[in-house]
């Protein structure tokens, strides 16, 4: 009997000090999920909430002032994902803050851009941080900065069975808020990160996604956007990111790390998501020229560079990715269009 006490409080004690430096290695070398020194908070509808990062968050969790601050400017809204954010290795400047720079030099000294994009967010999700923290500010220009989550979340590219779902929803949940009964223990935690370097990711099991069936879902999302943008005399447009797998040559250093990220799959893979984007960039092409969108298309920015722009499929590694694409913005006339409205703005007040 007293052996066997002995026993179990020498198994507690071990079990106490093992999971004391399992937090205090993952306080030491934080997880980063590749992404940035970025953690969320479940949301529903909106998927996830920053809660820490990089750069400064209000208390809604986007990259941002306080929402109230933006009221009464000429206030120009993004809506999107991680790569609108800034999320990325070093990536510098983002799309909306250099819009921001540019518009203040060209005078436009009134001019507020709100960065209202979340990591992970689909077109459905855009639509419901529209409605619930865009719309009621009652912005002048609506930018929907997006289309890489919308086409490559879903199967067999991605883990979700439907078009614009929130990505691993019950997932998601579960690990942020601890309720599948393990992750608030943080030996489990750094066991299996531990496990997961060495664990060749698995390809998405199930049948695939209709591609028809994403495209409708993310173009409709966009349209109701759209609708309540202009309902409100809006300036409403669509900004189409780029992917590393799409009209891009790659530089050795971005063929190792895809190598490296996906040594079992990564061909047919990349297959898979260059046929998809070809696809929907015909699609967003013809919607937007019958229903007179403006389109800014972006998938084409790095088809001619080689150098090193991305950090996996669709952040980027230092400066050069943002420079580029703010760039190819200029080119295709968004500031001068921004410029326009403004002066209408102004005018009327």
């Amino acid at each position: 009997m007293h052996r066997g006490l002995l026993i179990v409080l020498n198994t507690l004690a071990l079990l106490a000090l093992a999971e004391g430096a399992a937090r205090l290695a993952e306080r030491i070398h934080p997880e980063t999920a590749g992404i940035g020194d970025i953690t969320f908070a479940y949301s529903p509808y909106r998927m996830l909430k920053m809660t820490q990062g990089p750069w400064p968050l209000n208390r809604e969790g986007f990259r941002a002032r306080e929402l109230e601050t933006y009221r009464n400017s000429f206030l120009i809204e993004f809506l999107g994902g991680s790569v609108c954010v800034g999320v990325g290795d070093d990536p510098g400047a983002t799309v909306p803050e250099r819009l921001e720079t540019a518009l203040r030099k060209a005078g436009l000294a009134r001019a507020e851009v709100l960065n209202l994009c979340q990591g992970g967010a689909t077109s459905a999700e855009e639509l419901a941080i529209f409605l619930e923290y865009g719309r009621p500010l009652h912005p002048e220009v609506v930018l929907s900065f997006d289309g890489a989550n919308d086409l490559m979340h879903p199967r067999p590219i991605g883990d979700d069975d439907a078009p614009n779902l929130p990505y691993r929803n019950a997932q998601i949940e579960a690990r942020v808020n601890g309720q599948d009964g393990v992750s608030h223990i943080a030996l489990a935690r750094v066991a299996a990160r531990l496990a997961g370097r060495f664990r060749t990711p698995a390809p998405a099991q199930g049948p695939p996604v209709a591609e028809s069936a994403i495209l409708d879902s993310y173009l409709d999302h966009l349209a109701a956007v759209r609708t309540l943008a202009e309902a409100d005399r809006a300036l409403y447009a669509i900004v189409f990111q780029p992917t590393l797998h799409y009209q891009k040559p790659w530089s050795k250093a971005e063929s190792a790390m895809w190598r490296s990220r996906r040594p079992g799959d990564g061909e047919p893979l990349t297959g898979l998501i260059r046929k998809r984007y070809g696809h929907a960039r015909d699609a967003i092409t013809v919607w937007a020229s019958s229903g007179g969108v403006a389109l800014y298309d972006l998938s084409l920015t790095f088809s001619e560079t080689a150098a090193t722009v991305y950090s996996d499929s669709v952040h980027f590694r230092g400066p050069l990715g943002y420079q580029l694409l703010f760039a190819d913005l200029e080119r295709q006339g968004l500031i001068e269009r921004i410029r326009t409205r403004y002066r209408e703005w102004e005018s009327g007040l």
